[in-house]
């Protein structure tokens, strides 16, 4: 198992302040080396707060590309969309000049639209200076939800798209998400959220890799470091 950095908070702000720096030195650095940076970012409600931090900070934005760890299959303006949080929250200020790259296409359905979600994702400089996920109460991690056949499809090692639909049934939204492979392909992965339900789920994942807690898959495997940023 490969060396998972913990880095454990006694609160939030405390937290958004150190992995803010974090973010900022990865995507610096991808800059100075390459001329230009890229980050895929997490949805859900925990990141705002550091995407609207990390919209104070002065960089070259107009070099950063910046996508999605996965997308609801929903209008950009839907509540419901990563799009939309990202734009309100870290697409503002000085970094109202970044590069977005959204993975909601035209087509009706993930399905259709998979090929011309990957065409855009191809336009991210790769490898990715940093790859930020959040995780589930029931291990998942971007759109790789357990029991779910399309997710087991994209952590297959032999997958060699960036992206894969996921259809969940249950009157739930089919998504689009970054397949394991694409999320490997970067320089760091930094896993994010808070509460002592979720941490447990995090050292039972470390335990053994299993398709029941996907996240797991992240913490097996020996290409990209891991890094937990976590507060109660």
């Amino acid at each position: 198992m490969p060396n998972i950095k913990e880095f454990k908070f006694e609160n939030k702000s405390e937290l958004v302040a150190k992995l803010n720096k974090n973010v900022i030195k990865a995507l610096s650095t991808g800059i100075e080396i390459n001329g230009k940076a890229s980050m895929l970012l997490s949805g859900g409600t925990t990141p705002g707060p550091l995407y609207q931090s990390i919209s104070q900070s002065e960089l070259e934005w107009e070099k950063v590309f910046f996508a999605p760890t996965d997308e609801r299959w929903v209008a950009q303006d839907h509540k419901d969309s990563n799009e939309k949080l990202i734009r309100e929250t870290l697409i503002q200020n000085q970094a109202s000049n970044a590069n977005y790259i959204g993975l909601k296409t035209s087509p009706e359905n993930p399905i259709d639209g998979q090929k011309e979600t990957e065409i855009l994702i191809n336009k991210m400089p790769r490898p990715f200076d940093i790859v930020l996920l959040g995780m589930g109460t029931d291990g998942h991690t971007a759109s790789l939800f357990p029991g779910v056949q399309d997710a087991i499809e994209a952590m297959d090692e032999n997958n060699d798209q960036l992206c894969a639909a996921i259809k969940r049934g249950n009157g739930e939204v089919d998504r689009i998400t970054m397949t394991l492979n694409c999320l490997l392909d970067a320089k760091k992965i930094i896993l994010y959220f808070y509460g002592d339900e979720k941490l447990a789920v995090f050292e039972k994942a470390k335990e053994a890799k299993s398709l029941s807690l996907p996240v797991s898959y992240l913490l097996h495997q020996n290409k990209t470091p891991v890094e937990l940023y976590w507060s109660v």
